[in-house]
């Protein structure tokens, strides 16, 4: 039996209330975004905005890996047009996302995981994590825009224009990161945070998030740099070279 690339399961609260956990599941690719996870992600991220019931959301991967990126090994018939825009609809529906949102993150969270990251409310990391926005390394402006809001202008261009590995505790100074935890129990500590959340008034909570990101110019940015995304895309420069979103073939099991 072919195990699905998104596992959604619930956490139930007691009170009536549920936190939709998913898990992205593709530990033989290191859980690299393909296109099926992607069309997973966006239905997922839809219906607990849509459900009454759900009073927060928890992404996860495995207890070795966030997330490679963009799964560079995919056939991408169409140049990858399609995957693209459900990246950044993807990107949209999670920044954007109504009910409080969480990033439990052990291992490594690359190019496209590390935007994922990015994307929810807050972030728990287990000290072995580490993030990287390579981008840079192949021309397509990844990581810049949400990574300016979250930790200001200098580090957002450090990290982005130099492409390099950012351990969880420099993360967690700068800002990225806002719970460095143990390693193998950043998913209990972002149900953690989540709960707490969730015992608010779902109203207030999502009012309040509407006014931080409003503040913060959070759809702006992310609209700037979707529409960059697409313009790479429509240009013909293609799809990313292997490495691009991602760890490079050869790191893969490191």
């Amino acid at each position: 039996m072919v195990e699905p690339p998104l596992l959604v399961t619930s956490h139930d609260l007691g009170d009536g209330g549920v936190l939709r956990m998913l898990r992205m599941n593709r530990p033989a690719a290191r859980n690299a975004m393909d296109t099926a996870m992607l069309v997973a992600l966006v239905d997922a991220l839809d219906d607990a905005a849509r459900d009454d019931a759900v009073r927060g959301v928890l992404l996860t991967g495995g207890r070795d890996v966030f997330s490679a990126g963009a799964d560079v090994h995919e056939a991408l018939p169409d140049g990858g047009l399609r995957r693209n825009e459900l990246f950044t609809t993807f990107y949209e529906s999670l920044s954007g996302h109504p009910k409080a949102t969480a990033a439990a993150v052990e291992g490594p969270a690359v190019g496209g995981g590390a935007e994922a990251a990015a994307a929810c409310d807050v972030r728990v990391a287990g000290r072995s994590a580490r993030f990287r926005f390579p981008g840079a390394l192949y021309g397509i402006p990844v990581g810049a825009a949400r990574t300016i809001g979250l930790v200001g202008l200098g580090t957002a261009k450090d990290w982005v224009l130099s492409s390099r590995d950012v351990p969880a505790e420099e993360a967690t100074s700068a800002g990225l990161v806002q719970r460095l935890v143990d390693d193998g129990t950043a998913e209990a500590f972002a149900l953690e945070w989540l709960s707490t959340v969730a015992s608010r008034h779902p109203a207030t909570v999502i009012r309040l998030k509407h006014i931080l990101n409003a503040f913060a110019g959070v759809p702006d940015r992310v609209a700037w740099e979707n529409d960059a995304l697409r313009a790479h895309a429509e240009s013909g420069a293609g799809p990313p070279r292997p490495g691009a979103f991602g760890i490079p073939p050869s790191a893969r099991d490191a």
